[in-house]
């Protein structure tokens, strides 16, 4: 199938490369306000550039989907027409810059009949997916408590620098969708505190200590800061999920468990144990990250079926990022999650 990209910034550049790499989609356009650079990739990969996704649009028999990789807050400019133009659409995260504009998105694909889905590439990786077919099998029980653990420091430019609240918007977008996704859990209720340090490369607020309720009764305790000098986390966080017979814990792509019970220790497929602590092989994957997100959304297409990001699902992972922002702009008040019925409203069928 053919794609078409829209934006290439530094994000977008790298998204050239993976679409390269992949066996499942040709890149067969790009589009780019920025003339120079919508020239230069134009002429590297041998295929046409667009002014303006309008200018794309026109052209539309020539490829299958639409991909955004524009800033947030343009969105739904570009997704939108795409699907209302009948055009299949891949989303880069978070699904839009707030909920009115994620609904709007939303109410265009149902409209079109077309896939619209979310880049979670966080869901596409072997540690994940292993953490998920756990706790999808009981192996710790219930679930009761999740900590996550997040501290970087990235040398990033550009529109991040001057985002309000960017650990939480940008960051935590892709651990608050593991947390549904692969955790398996929804939050019900945030609270949330945010602050700065003196030596922060960020505008906003850069650290923050979040709390979650969730529907099964499990309480979830999320610490993380992008301006962070001490030992750094891999881009997914330190995960310690403990559930009624044990605990995973996950962490730089290892996963480990520790059972309540000796006896557990003596067995599990697929894990060996060590000094009382299970050590777990990490499922295979035919493709992980980007290139899997790529491979889920044309497996999307071709069957019919709803990608397990597609929009309809990702507007709770955005309204998780809003209610978390929220509560920390106002030092910590709790604030409480809608579902998609109360979201929108009459349009109940979401």
């Amino acid at each position: 199938m053919k794609i078409i990209q829209v934006g290439l910034g530094a994000w977008g550049a790298s998204w050239l490369n993976v679409i390269h790499q992949s066996k499942t989609w040709e890149l067969a356009g790009v589009v780019d306000v920025n003339p120079d650079a919508a020239r230069a990739a134009g002429e590297q990969y041998g295929i046409p550039a667009y002014p303006t996704i309008q200018e794309a649009l026109n052209h539309k028999e020539t490829f299958d989907a639409v991909l955004v990789i524009v800033p947030p807050e343009y969105h739904a400019a570009v997704a939108i027409p795409a699907l209302e133009a009948g055009v299949h659409t891949l989303i880069e995260k978070p699904l839009a810059h707030n909920l009115e504009d994620g609904i709007r998105i939303i109410e265009a694909a149902e409209k079109s009949g077309k896939q619209a889905m979310v880049s979670q590439n966080y869901r596409f990786k072997r540690a994940a997916r292993t953490v998920q077919r756990l706790i999808r099998e009981g192996v710790i029980g219930d679930l009761e408590h999740v900590f996550i653990d997040y501290k970087k420091n990235p040398p990033f430019e550009g529109f991040r620098l001057e985002m309000d609240e960017p650990l939480i918007v940008d960051a935590m977008i892709h651990h608050l969708d593991q947390l549904r996704g692969i955790i398996g859990v929804e939050p019900t209720a945030v609270r949330a505190r945010s602050w700065n340090t003196g030596t922060s490369r960020f505008k906003g607020n850069a650290s923050a200590v979040v709390q979650f309720d969730c529907d099964n009764g499990a309480r979830v305790v999320y610490t993380g800061s992008w301006s962070s000098y001490g030992p750094q986390t891999s881009w997914d966080g330190d995960w310690e999920i403990q559930g009624s017979r044990g605990a995973i814990t996950w962490k730089n792509n290892e996963v480990t468990i520790n059972f309540a019970s000796l006896f557990d220790t003596v067995f599990l497929a697929g894990a060996v144990e060590r000094s009382g602590v299970m050590h777990v092989d990490l499922d295979p994957l035919p493709v992980e990250e980007r290139l899997g997100t790529l491979a889920a959304f044309r497996d999307a297409i071709e069957t019919g079926q709803k990608a397990e990001t597609d929009v309809t699902d990702n507007i709770q992972s955005l309204q998780l990022v809003m209610a978390t922002a929220d509560s920390a702009r106002q030092d910590g008040a709790p604030i409480p999650l809608k579902t998609n019925a109360e979201l929108f409203g009459s349009h109940s069928h979401f």
